[in-house]
């Protein structure tokens, strides 16, 4: 299963149903490759905040925008801020890569169903 199984399941058919107008992300990438814990420390590449974004932009018709929140290792901030941007002006070349294969601890693997049980019942 994907790492991000919570915004297929959930974020996105939540957001698909609301219909905005626009959406706006305030961007910070503590999780990105490079920051360390306690701040950090999930090692999600910079090409996945690119591909999340590109999942974004399927909303309000691809009116997205971001606001860079921070960070605190300059080098990761910069490339998956780079891997945003590419996304908003439509650059797919980073599109296709493999999702990390690692599942979360249960007891998130575990919140995450409920909450897709609960949501399904919204429907």
């Amino acid at each position: 299963m994907r790492r991000y199984e919570g915004l297929g399941s959930i974020v996105m058919p939540v957001a698909q149903q609301f219909s905005p107008d626009v959406v706006l992300v305030s961007a910070g990438f503590d999780a990105v490759e490079g920051h360390q814990s306690p701040l950090g420390g999930y090692n999600v590449s910079a090409k996945c905040f690119g591909q999340l974004t590109q999942l974004l932009m399927g909303l309000a018709g691809g009116r997205v925008v971001m606001a860079l929140e921070g960070g605190h290792d300059l080098t990761a901030i910069c490339d998956a801020s780079e891997s945003c941007v590419s996304a908003l002006l439509g650059d797919q070349s980073d599109s296709v890569f493999p999702w990390p294969q690692e599942k979360p601890c249960p007891k998130a693997w575990e919140s995450l169903e409920r909450v897709i049980e609960i949501q399904m019942t919204r429907k």
